[in-house]
């Protein structure tokens, strides 16, 4: 079973995807998340080059952040390596900021679920212009100001990915939705109902959660810039619709690190049926 071992929190481990990493954490060697020291999520600071005045800042430390107790690890250098070397080097954004890895896969104890920051570069130049790098392919309008990256929890598995890629194949999907939206329509209403209820609460744990990743400099901007209504008010990976189920791999995700996500334990059911995990 693809699980996680016992949560406890920790500080932030800082990394961009595709570049070099940065904290004696990082540099310490393999660390698993026993190993991390205990702090509140809050404590989180952010880095420079990604936000929108460069500095070194933190958050409130005593920000809410949902009650989640997520057994993190450091992102080390041997991670971001494999990373780059596996297809989800293409699937990433290379500036997007990796904060730390939200659960290991049991057997080669590589990233399968990496915990990403809510803002990234959206285009750098600089880089755009070497080889390996389209200077369309991460280029909004607004240039090199940061934009959001609503989707915290992120698969990067490439086995687990394709596990469940064939539960979506199968009409998962289709179903899970199905119990939310039309639960008049389910066998048990009631259980229905509550379920739906349930799910509606996991999207709103996962916003405030991803809102407060950001340091207080980074939560003005968003506001500023009207970001806040997909950092702050939109759900898992950013739906608009909680009852909404969309892309197993977000709620996957969102259940191995968290714990906190009833589409993600479903998923996790049929694996475990499958005999897959």
């Amino acid at each position: 079973m693809l699980s996680l071992s016992t949560p406890h929190h920790t500080t932030r481990v800082r990394a961009v995807m595709g570049g070099t990493s940065s904290t004696a954490a990082e540099t310490s060697g393999e660390a698993s998340a026993n190993d991390m020291t205990s702090g509140d999520v809050s404590e989180l600071s952010s880095s420079g080059g990604v936000f929108r005045d460069g500095s070194e800042t933190k958050t409130d430390e005593n920000a809410d952040t949902s009650g989640y107790a997520i057994a993190i690890s450091p992102y080390t250098p041997t991670d971001q390596t494999w990373l780059k070397t596996g297809p989800q080097s293409k699937a990433l954004d290379p500036l997007l900021e990796i904060l730390y890895v939200g659960a290991r896969h049991p057997t080669t104890n590589n990233p399968t679920v990496l915990v990403c920051y809510p803002l990234r570069v959206a285009q750098d130049l600089n880089r755009s212009s070497t080889k390996g790098y389209s200077t369309n392919k991460w280029n909004p309008k607004v240039g090199s100001q940061p934009v959001p990256w609503p989707n915290t929890f992120w698969l990067c598995c490439p086995d687990v990915i394709g596990k469940i890629g064939k539960l979506e194949h199968s009409g998962l999907i289709k179903k899970f939705n199905a119990r939310f939206r039309w639960p008049e329509k389910e066998e048990d209403l009631e259980a229905a109902a509550r379920d739906a209820e349930q799910f509606a609460k996991q999207h709103t744990n996962y916003a405030e959660f991803r809102w407060n990743l950001l340091s207080e400099a980074d939560k003005a901007y968003s506001l500023e810039n009207g970001y806040d209504e997909i950092l702050r008010k939109c759900g898992v990976g950013g739906l608009r619709v909680p009852q909404q189920v969309k892309c197993l791999h977000l709620h996957y995700a969102h259940y191995l690190a968290t714990g906190d996500n009833m589409v993600g334990e479903w998923c996790q059911q049929e694996l475990d049926k499958e005999g897959t995990t």
